[in-house]
């Protein structure tokens, strides 16, 4: 009897253990499907893919250098978004030309995929625009031509390479380091044109070499710029060449009303390439939302006082009164063809005139009456004849 009771209390307690392990098991069991379907979404898309953070949730993006694409969204709690997620993206040629790319979803993968063009340019700007659960999310990305990887790569080596917190380069512009250059990029605030300045160990201004750059701003509206190499050059006047930052740069015009939310450089230089998203961390998701902090890059120059400075010297030059003469009919012909007649600015001053009028102070001498002696003769002969 008391072995039956004993039975009855442990089969009572057998059947309360297993109903709590039950109960236990199903939010575990749901945890690692959750983690297992997150898992294999990183898996397939790739440890290099670039995230972009949205105010409903992120986006991640694997752009390979054929120009296949896979692409994942996940909410706010961080769980994959299976369901009512679809989008497209607008592949921007070299030559302004548009792709429209469907994005689709691959329930095996769990991911969105879509086959893209060829990357080929330093920079190709790719739009693209999510329908998730019946809400738009946009956004633009900056590739290389070696992918997002390479862009994931390229901020883990950048990295390793620090630079002092805040560090302005030598012009006061904003400092990158782009592969194993270092960079100083400003923008002028009033008339959007950008100079990029190639600088050593020490921050100093070095010279720019056979190196390509080329921006891709998402600002207002999003843009490719490739920048233009400025020699450096003598000016006219020493007095000013010691005002005006003489070293070589490159340059280029961007539209800017404000600082832009995401600016990337690619640099090529002797057959390599580098690429750098500016604020971009290697693993971080990168915001774009209404609140996420800006690039500065633009800043008050006095680069227009510069230019009118060159104007004057320049214009002070064409009067310059010193003629060099080359004999030759070629250099007769080069100084007619290059003559360059301006009107001559004349100012006429009417003359001050004070004018004094006095009398004449005259003198009139009395007159002597003292004869000679021939005279009074005379005039006795002429009396006697009578």
């Amino acid at each position: 009897m008391k072995i039956t009771k004993l039975s009855g209390v442990f089969a009572l307690l057998l059947i309360a253990a297993a109903a709590a392990c039950g109960k236990g098991e199903e939010p575990q069991t749901e945890a690692n499907a959750t983690a297992e379907v997150t898992a294999t979404a990183e898996s397939a898309i790739g440890e290099d893919a670039y995230v972009e953070d949205h105010e409903s949730g992120k986006a991640a993006f694997n752009v390979a250098a054929d120009g296949s694409v896979k692409a994942a969204v996940t909410g706010p709690d961080g769980k994959p978004i299976r369901e009512n997620v679809s989008g497209t993206l607008l592949w921007k040629g070299p030559s302004g030309e548009e792709k429209t790319v469907p994005l689709t979803f691959d329930e095996k993968a769990g991911l969105l995929v879509a086959a893209g063009p060829k990357l080929e340019a330093d920079l190709t700007q790719i739009g693209y625009t999510l329908n998730v659960a019946g809400k738009p999310w946009s956004g633009t990305l900056h590739v290389p031509a070696g992918g997002t990887a390479e862009l994931h790569a390229n901020a883990k080596g950048a990295a390793d390479l620090k630079l002092p917190e805040g560090k302005l380069g030598p012009h006061g512009g904003r400092i990158e380091i782009v592969g194993d250059d270092r960079l100083e990029l400003l923008v002028d605030e009033a008339t959007g044109e950008v100079r990029v300045y190639v600088l050593d160990v020490d921050l100093k201004p070095v010279d720019i070499g056979e190196r390509k750059i080329t921006l891709g701003v998402v600002a207002d509206a999003p843009q490719v710029v490739v920048l233009t190499p400025v020699a450096a050059s003598a000016d006219v006047d020493a007095d000013v060449n010691a005002k005006v930052a003489a070293s070589a740069y490159l340059t280029g015009k961007l539209a800017l009303a404000a600082d832009p939310l995401k600016l990337t450089i690619a640099v090529r230089n002797a057959g390599r390439s580098a690429v750098a998203l500016c604020g971009y961390h290697a693993g971080a998701a990168f915001a774009v939302h209404a609140r996420a902090p800006r690039v500065k890059v633009r800043v008050k120059t006095d680069w227009d006082a510069h230019a009118h400075a060159h104007a004057d010297l320049k214009a002070k030059a064409n009067f310059d009164p010193k003629v060099h003469v080359h004999t030759g009919a070629g250099a007769r012909a080069n100084a007619k063809a290059n003559v360059n007649v301006r009107a001559p600015s004349v100012r006429v001053t009417p003359p001050s005139i004070n004018v004094q009028l006095k009398a004449p102070s005259i003198s009139i001498p009395k007159p002597s009456f003292k004869a000679s002696a021939s005279a009074r003769a005379s005039a006795g002969a002429k009396v006697g004849a009578h």
